[in-house]
């Protein structure tokens, strides 16, 4: 989240201020929790639980605790003197620990965050003791009005665009390398992270205690490939003998544990209950579309042969990104509609009414566009927007077009 001394604010932080009581921070690794508490948000002592079952502490008498009974002790000791005490990977502490501080409740102010979201629910299950004592925030990707503003005061308002959906995976930051070009700027990133990516995700596995299975790693690389429908999935899976047959009940439940876990997004598709599936992170998506389509893990592709793909990626996750920005500033849901003969790039639904069409055009466009585009939106009643890099004099009745510097005035 952070280069150098440059820090984005992300403003996650001001409602979890707000909210009084005991806290549970918790998202899919690597999102920037422990990050986000320790540069906005106030305490006393902080605890990172270690794999090991070992302490470390920061802001406290000792650096490092080696005993349960130690630790417990000192955060009672904590608590009862009314102190904010944070514990960073708290769903790895034994069961009875956790039983013991909670007992404590509501004294002090206790901030746990957790990465693991299969145990975490688990611990605020029907059982737990932790049950209805402290409530729960959701982090995931950096906000895109967060990541474009801050992006925007770096470099030009067409690569701030281009460049946000992939920043916003917070670990990617550190990454960045400063050129004029954002498709090499993407390049690099997937070049020189090659062995973080499928790192990640099965540090992910381990977090939740789950085995990344042949059949887990099939699915997760279909849909970073653009296989988006699980009924399509299944039969690939069965064409190759990976799953018993064409049926998509028997991957829908790896998809919702995926989902889960913070690596998968479901696609609303408008007017229906069926859903298509998305990997959440466009670097993730890009790394895992190269290699189903060079062997991108196991071999050097160069950038003027992986560019073409790489500027079809960024465009689609730029697409994607914007409509999140308007289901942002319109506090609506993003939705898609896809038939074999029509397809919209994001509609923006409020109370399950449609307020925004959005078509992204990026690149030059004419008047041909912008008449398809009328064409196949005149079934739904909204207003319709159209995207594009630079507005040229082109105009028609009853579209809105926006250009990059329209977007970022969305965001300041």
């Amino acid at each position: 989240m952070n280069r150098g001394s440059e820090i984005i604010y992300r403003d996650e932080s001001d409602e979890i201020k707000k909210l009084n009581g005991w806290i549970l921070i918790y998202g899919r690794k690597k999102v920037g929790k422990t990050f986000l508490i320790k540069n906005f948000l106030e305490y006393d002592v902080f605890f990172r639980v270690n794999r090991d079952g070992s302490i470390l502490a920061e802001k406290f008498i000792i650096s490092r605790i080696n005993n349960m009974d130690d630790f417990s002790r000192a955060v009672s000791e904590l608590l009862l003197a009314d102190k904010k005490v944070v514990i960073d990977e708290f769903q790895r502490l034994p069961e009875s620990v956790i039983e013991r501080i909670s007992t404590l409740h509501p004294k002090g102010k206790v901030i746990l965050s957790g990465s693991s979201m299969r145990v975490i629910k688990k611990l605020f299950g029907s059982k737990s003791p932790l049950l209805g004592l402290a409530m729960q925030y959701k982090l995931g990707l950096i906000r895109p009005v967060n990541i474009l503003r801050e992006l925007s005061k770096k470099m030009d308002a067409m690569q701030a665009i281009e460049l946000a959906p992939y920043l916003a995976d917070a670990w990617t930051i550190p990454f960045y390398t400063k050129e004029s070009d954002s498709e090499k700027v993407i390049y690099d990133l997937l070049k020189y992270s090659k062995f973080t990516v499928p790192s990640l995700v099965g540090e992910i596995f381990t977090e939740e205690e789950r085995e990344f299975t042949k059949v887990y790693e099939a699915i997760l690389r279909l849909i970073g490939a653009g296989e988006l429908d699980y009924k399509n999935i299944a039969s690939i899976l069965a064409s190759r003998k990976v799953i018993t047959r064409a049926d998509s009940s028997l991957i829908i439940p790896y998809i919702k544990n995926m989902e889960g876990m913070g690596l998968v997004d479901p696609l609303p598709i408008y007017s229906s209950k069926k859903k298509m599936y998305r990997l959440s992170s466009p670097v993730m998506e890009a790394f895992f579309y190269l290699a189903d389509r060079y062997g991108f893990e196991d071999r050097d592709v160069s950038f003027e042969e992986a560019r073409p793909t790489i500027e079809k990626l960024r465009n689609f996750a730029v697409q994607n990104f914007i409509g999140d920005l308007f289901a942002s500033a319109y506090h609506g849901k993003k939705e898609y509609y896809v038939t074999p003969s029509k397809e919209l790039d994001f509609i923006i639904t409020v109370r399950n009414k449609a307020v925004i069409i959005g078509e992204v055009k990026w690149g030059k466009y004419d008047s041909n566009d912008l008449k398809k585009f009328v064409e196949k939106t005149t079934f739904i009643k909204a207003e319709k927007i159209f995207i594009t890099k630079n507005k040229n004099e082109m105009k028609m009745d009853n579209i809105k077009i926006m250009d990059v510097d329209d977007i970022l005035a969305m965001v300041k």
